[in-house]
């Protein structure tokens, strides 16, 4: 039996609680207003405007100083009792302590109220084992509007994968409708766990319209309801060796071909920059954590001071769920907040980790207090002359997906030490940082590892180059390893990282490699590999060449040229320098149909589309080096570039009028990954006038069918590293492409 099933949650899809909402346009702004503050008060502790009740959230009604409320726009109200439930205990986990609230909490939702409680204040994390057995909630209890913890959202189909090897998130159908000219498309996730490529034909779907099933699809996750109307309600459930499993949550239809997300900005002058997903309420739905950036951020290169950064866990009905102010001491710019997002303890609920330091504040607005920052001063500006920060204390903080609060606190993992030995005296070099997750070796050895996610913490790539891995796990942060060129035989590794790091399993050991870009640091934080090219702008980390595992190719600055090799040995395929040309950017997918064996490589420095196989040409390249994504009906990826989707040799699938890139002349969306529907990909972009964000879905029917990407250990691990410094596309660990074999089984189970 396999029907999964879920009790006291709601089913309703977020289509439903935006039903009632207008879709606004975007409005082009011709600039961004001036700067209205939006600092942390310096000098003293900041009221944070409200106060944590037994069980419920703080309000935070106060903002920054020149900023609006925290909760200005409709944020999680406080006040839900805790219903007193307790979770199922899971295979080798405990039980949890706590569950959600009962009636009391409301959620302001644009202006309307929905019944829904408030967290309860305790649960303990559950330990380490598989999801309850058949996905059956038995434990947290909902009251008037609560959600139920303990069990699996309902998929729409089949019973969460309990064994595997690595722990991915346990996700609902993410059906998406969208009303087109010719009727309804409706696109659905295929679990990695049901996928069964021995037997495609074991695996089919039903589509429901209004409670009728319309169609029985066999050969792929959409479908074309042609007698479909804008106001049709959709599910899917899947069907299994004939067997019919569980209706997934209810899925209205989109009127455009985009989901508007509104915003509230902490002040004006701040711009909606990168993002990354995670279930953050265990509901399987995914929400976006938002990195707010101020108009006068900066690049590390540069002098001046900063307005703060700040953090937003946002549902995909606008509903801000809280706000982390990261305070004076850390400053704003590209290269300084890189966020870790993902479920590290496996309770079911992301967590987010990121630098921080004495000034910063969760999201209950309370100053840190727990470890180091127990004893700090968060009056204490350690923001210099020149607008660095180069004293103080550093730390790296846990907090928590459903409310923002702070779990844990350590000291950073590698101090800034000494600041010129990093290469400069002003600062630049020592605050280069990368971040994301990635399921490590953590049990400290090469070829073992329990597949669970660590966060991954990188200082340092001109010069110094080290990575740190974490884990947080049974309400412990813990250093898993660090790697650092100045340890003893990694001397090769010095001055060989970009602007960004990417994750993926590159021996077939289990567990997975962090790729710098010159060079691979081993799971278990031993130097792998390193091709000595140096440091570069751009990389792209995937099968790039079919039959040979994870190659990566990388843009160079002081070699000039480009590379592409092999990742776990370092050996190049294709190697191009040319020491007077900084080659600034570059991109390797598949994005030909002629290209079946080896992906395509352009870069601004060269003319051509160029084999990563052995270099040879393959035509005039793409008229932009910047993004991908898969989009249209076919295997072959798409070009995004700024507000943009273009087909290589073909015209404009999509325009985004009045959104804007992000990151200056990096043009970069906030997020590209697979959040809805089918394999291919959604583009997050933000509205010009930062008062909304866009989820972009494709609405071309393909016969192509895929397990959600989400579930690929190597693609969902790239897409938490996707919001790091100078962003990069995520790739799969497998080829997708013209000519493609279907991809094997993932390895995976489901928490």
């Amino acid at each position: 039996m396999f029907a999964r099933t879920s009790q006291g949650r709601s089913h309703t899809h977020v289509g439903f609680l935006l039903g009632f909402m207008a879709a606004a346009s975007c409005n082009s702004s011709g600039g961004s207003p001036g700067h209205g503050g939006g600092g942390a008060i310096q000098g003293g502790k900041q009221a944070s405007g409200g106060t944590s009740g037994s069980g419920g959230l703080a309000t935070n009604g106060g903002g920054p100083a020149g900023g609006a409320p925290a909760n200005a726009g409709g944020g999680v109200v406080p006040g839900g009792a805790v219903a007193g439930g307790t979770t199922t205990a899971r295979s080798g986990g405990a039980t949890g302590a706590g569950g959600f609230s009962g009636s009391g909490g409301s959620i302001a939702v644009g202006g309307a109220t929905y019944a829904g409680g408030a967290p309860g204040s305790g649960g303990a994390p559950n330990g380490g084992g598989a999801t309850s057995v058949g996905g059956v909630a038995a434990g947290g209890v909902s009251g008037a509007g609560g959600v139920a913890t303990g069990g699996a959202p309902a998929s729409g189909g089949t019973t969460p994968s309990l064994t595997g090897h690595y722990q991915m998130e346990d996700l609902d159908r993410g059906v998406v409708a969208v009303k087109v000219a010719d009727g309804v498309y409706v696109g659905w996730r295929m679990m990695g766990y049901e996928y069964n490529p021995t037997s495609p034909s074991s695996v089919s779907y039903n589509v429901y319209r209004d409670g009728t099933k319309v169609a029985s699809v066999t050969d792929s996750t959409n479908y074309l309801d042609a007698a479909g109307s804008a106001t049709a309600v959709y599910t899917v459930t899947a069907v299994i060796n004939g067997s019919e499993g569980s209706q997934s949550p209810k899925s209205t239809t989109w009127a455009q071909n985009y989901l508007r997300i509104p915003l509230t900005p902490p002040a004006a002058g701040y711009e909606a920059n990168d993002g990354s997903p995670g279930d953050l309420d265990g509901d399987g739905k995914y929400e976006i954590v938002l990195k707010w950036m101020p108009s006068n951020a900066q690049d590390n290169s540069l002098a001046g001071d900063t307005d703060n950064t700040f953090l937003d866990g946002i549902k995909l009905d606008g509903t801000r769920m809280w706000r982390i102010d990261l305070g004076p001491n850390i400053r704003s710019g590209a290269h300084y907040t890189q966020f870790s997002v993902y479920d590290f303890d496996g309770d079911g609920k992301a967590e987010i980790a990121c630098k921080t330091a004495p000034g910063t504040k969760d999201g209950t607005g309370s100053y840190l207090h727990t470890g180091p920052a127990a004893t700090d001063d968060d009056s204490q500006n350690y923001v210099g002359s020149t607008g660095y920060v180069l004293s103080g204390p550093e730390y790296l903080t846990v907090f928590d997906g459903l409310t923002g609060k702070e779990l844990a606190t350590v000291n950073y993992p590698v101090p800034r030490g000494t600041v010129s030995s990093w290469g400069d005296d002003y600062g630049n070099r020592v605050d280069r940082f990368n971040g994301g997750a990635a399921f490590v070796s953590d049990t400290g050895s090469g070829k073992t590892a329990t597949g669970r996610p660590s966060i991954i913490q990188q200082r340092g790539y001109y010069t110094r180059l080290t990575m740190s891995a974490y884990n947080w796990r049974n309400g412990q942060l813990s250093k898993v390893w660090t790697f650092d060129s100045n340890g003893s035989g990694n001397g090769a590794a010095a001055g060989q990282g970009d602007h960004s790091a990417m994750a993926a399993d590159v021996d077939g050991d289990g567990a997975q490699e962090i790729i710098t870009g010159a060079t691979t640091i081993g799971s278990d934080g031993t130097l792998k590999c390193t091709t000595g090219l140096g440091h570069g702008d751009a990389m792209h980390v995937g099968e790039l060449v079919v039959g040979k595992g994870i190659s990566v190719f990388s843009v160079h600055e002081g070699e000039g040229g480009y590379d592409v090799h092999n990742g776990a040995t370092c050996a190049t395929y294709v190697k191009v320098l040319d020491s007077s040309t900084d080659n600034g950017r570059g991109v390797a997918d598949f994005i030909s149909a002629s290209n079946t064996t080896s992906a395509g490589l352009w870069s601004a420095a060269y003319p051509d589309l160029y084999s990563c196989a052995d270099g040879s040409s393959l035509g005039k390249k793409p008229s932009a080096q910047n993004f991908l994504i898969y989009w249209d009906a076919d295997e072959s990826r798409e070009l995004e570039d700024a507000t943009s989707i273009t087909k290589y040799g073909g015209g404009t699938l999509l325009s985004a009028s009045g959104c804007a890139g992000n990151n200056s002349t990096k043009n970069t969306p906030t997020l590209t990954a697979d959040l809805l529907g089918d394999w291919r990909e959604e583009l997050v972009l933000r509205e010009s006038n930062n008062s909304a964000l866009r989820i972009y879905t494709t609405t071309d029917v393909t016969k192509r069918r895929i397990y959600t990407l989400m579930h690929d250990p190597t693609y969902r691990m790239q897409v938490a590293f996707e919001q790091s410094s100078y962003n990069q596309p995520p790739h799969p660990g497998f080829h997708i492409g013209s000519g493609m074999k279907d991809p094997p089984k993932p390895d995976i189970y489901v928490k």
